[in-house]
């Protein structure tokens, strides 16, 4: 299976429900999810595609670990919170779009993203100052700053 297409009405994903899945390349996350689990898809290693619905509001801890082939990934304006380790050892990932309504980035969520070199945040420069990041939650990450509604915000 190189496509997962997630029901309409399904409300969560389960923690571990696509672990380790290796052959997934694409991931669709209808609008009726509002959380995705711990590490629901950490280790989808062939993962280079997904698109999350509008109405999750949780990325678990781990969710999307080691998925290595990931390059991108837009982030929907109706998540408050991205877990610990949430992208941990994306290694492919250049570039993220995080939206105003995350107030809360976990502990490691972004380590070891040593391709991440665009960070946009659909916000001002004081609300990414004002969202409550963890320890580490950039660590080996090159982008220096923050792409800000305002202007660049350093990191």
């Amino acid at each position: 299976v190189k496509r997962v297409e997630i029901l309409s009405g399904i409300t969560s994903i389960r923690s571990y429900a696509f672990y380790k899945l290796a052959k997934i390349e694409e991931i669709i996350i209808p609008n009726s999810v509002t959380s995705i689990g711990n590490y629901a898809f950490s280790d989808c290693s062939s993962l280079t595609s997904i698109t999350i619905g509008n109405s999750v509001t949780s990325i678990g801890e781990g969710a999307f670990e080691d998925c290595s082939s990931l390059t991108s990934i837009v982030i929907p304006d109706s998540v408050t919170s991205i877990g610990d380790h949430a992208f941990e050892y994306c290694s492919s990932l250049t570039s993220i779009t995080i939206p105003d309504s995350v107030t809360s980035i976990g502990d490691c969520a972004f380590w070891g993203c040593s391709s991440l070199t665009s960070i946009t945040f659909n916000g001002t420069k004081a609300q990414w100052g004002a969202i409550e990041k963890g320890i580490n939650w950039k660590f080996d990450v090159p982008a220096t700053v923050v792409k800000c509604t305002d202007g660049d915000a350093a990191i």
